[in-house]
């Protein structure tokens, strides 16, 4: 290898930042999007910060770093790119951003071998303490932190009753919700471990070690905080101000129960205090470099960056099908008349469609039947078919009944051969109507919200990302129970004749 070649080599790893800036942006997006907007995350940009010293002060041990290629990380990086397009095209944000640092790991492993590993495969994987899936814990810490106040009541005689989450008292009703959980401390003090344990130990059980104690600690200042909370509403008739504002108070907690005791235990721990020579100095040997030539880099780095690349590729195509798609809600045939524009049943409760289309039928013997099309036409961010937020019923107006599904007896050219019916009474109003409703994704019909997630996936990689929900709705029969055969039998009708 020339001194060129090998300078070029040696600061490669330099290219990794417009690189990821570029094929990740829309990660990184939503990693600051969610940092600024959760409570629960915002210690990301602590994180970031501690992952950026980290590397920077292992910047000469990247910077000696020379090509090791490794066939095993190309091809399971090969798998995560795909995993990664994929989640793209389905926005998926857990699946997305948990791929951030797997991604990154494997593109300098199949470059420069264990050796990157050893440089910053540690640093890099910091950044899954601010990766959206911690909170999926509060559930279980909730149920511990209820349990471990139970006993503290015991111990101050305070007499109280446990409903799951909620601390009945004399004075009043505590309710542990979510962010009593404590899993905002809990990932501070893994993080703090973490951090300690790469910045001064070479020893990955001491760190390991540390990492536990300190999530010990997290969870007992929670507990404390919580039973302190409890006390002061007790003690003072509920008329404490930390009742309502303790998120200061929480953080003192934390800093006396936590991280003043992990500051001189992570010290004890410290591997500068033995006589071992070995545990302060990493043993490391250079790598043979066995790939000399640019290609290597080349195809990591390529694929690190097609799943961002495809959809400028199809950038064109997706523009056109969304701006050509006009869908149209039928003009009535047989014994069907309509449709009859606002005059609705019911509409959904989805987010900002750039298709919301409905109108009524009523046939020859007066059976009435709503047709809804609401959809969008280029399914991005905040505008999708299938995400949190977009329901089939508004819950604050109406309660659900039943939901099942419903196999079509004779074939229709607008519905799919199975549907999901959906029956729900309004709150305020003496009504029950049913429902019927599937999805239609770059033309296919489904009734799965899976399969329309999936396809639609697979269609917006190809350059289609419509998508709309198509729905029927009635009133079911009030006299006596409500009864909704006769709606089920128009339905059917309906969609028989029905044409696209």
């Amino acid at each position: 290898m020339n001194a060129a070649s090998r300078l070029t080599f040696q600061h490669a790893w330099l290219l990794a930042i417009p690189l990821f800036a570029f094929a990740l942006w829309g990660e990184w997006r939503d990693f600051f999007r969610l940092w600024y907007d959760s409570i629960v995350y915002n210690h990301g940009y602590l994180v970031l910060a501690g992952i950026v010293f980290l590397l920077f002060i292992r910047r000469d041990a990247l910077a000696s770093l020379t090509v090791n290629r490794s066939i095993l990380a190309l091809v399971l990086l090969a798998g995560a790119s795909g995993v990664l397009l994929f989640a793209q095209a389905a926005d998926v944000q857990f699946v997305r951003l948990t791929l951030v640092p797997v991604v990154i790991l494997l593109w300098g492993w199949s470059i420069w071998g264990r050796e990157f590993l050893k440089a910053a495969g540690g640093p890099i994987l910091l950044l899954l303490f601010a990766v959206p899936f911690w909170d999926d814990f509060s559930p279980v810490l909730q149920h511990i932190t209820v349990f471990f106040n139970d006993i503290f009541l015991a111990l101050a005689d305070i007499e109280a009753v446990i409903n799951e989450f909620y601390i009945e008292l004399e004075v009043g009703t505590f309710l542990v919700e979510n962010g009593c959980s404590g899993v905002r401390y809990l990932m501070v003090a893994l993080f703090l471990a973490c951090f300690y344990g790469q910045l001064y130990y070479r020893s990955a059980p001491r760190t390991a070690l540390l990492v536990v104690i300190a999530g010990l600690l997290s969870m007992l200042a929670n507990w404390i905080r919580v039973f302190g909370i409890i006390a002061a509403g007790h003690y003072s008739n509920m008329e404490s101000s930390l009742i309502e504002d303790h998120e200061l108070f929480g953080w003192v907690i934390f800093l006396v129960v936590t991280l003043v005791p992990l500051f001189f235990i992570a010290d004890r721990l410290d591997p500068r205090r033995s006589n071992d020579p070995g545990a302060d100095t990493p043993h490391s040997t250079a790598p043979t470099p066995t790939c000399t030539a640019v290609v290597w880099p080349v195809i990591a780095s390529f694929l690190v960056a097609w799943p961002s690349v495809i959809p400028l590729a199809v950038e064109a195509r997706t523009e056109r099908i969304a701006e050509s798609w006009r869908p149209a809600l039928p003009e009535g045939n047989g014994d069907w008349r309509g449709p009859l524009r606002h005059a609705n049943i019911w509409q959904p409760d989805y987010q900002n469609p750039d298709i919301d289309l409905s109108g009524v039928y009523v046939s020859d013997d007066l059976q009435q039947v709503q047709l809804q099309i609401t959809g969008y036409r280029r399914q991005t961010q905040h505008k999708e078919l299938i995400v949190y937020g977009n329901e089939l019923f508004d819950a604050s107006e109406w309660q659900l009944v039943s939901s099942k599904k419903q196999t079509m007896t004779k074939p229709s050219p607008v519905s799919p051969e199975r549907v999901n019916e959906t029956i729900i009474h309004h709150r305020a109003k003496d009504r029950t109507i049913i429902l019927w409703s599937w999805f239609d994704v770059g033309d296919l019909l489904t009734d799965s919200t899976i399969e329309a997630k999936v396809a639609g996936a697979l269609k917006k990689i190809s350059g289609d990302s419509r998508g709309a929900l198509w729905a029927l709705a009635s009133y079911c029969s009030e006299n006596g129970p409500p009864d909704c055969q006769q709606q089920r039998a128009a339905f059917a009708r309906f969609l028989e004749g029905a044409e696209r």
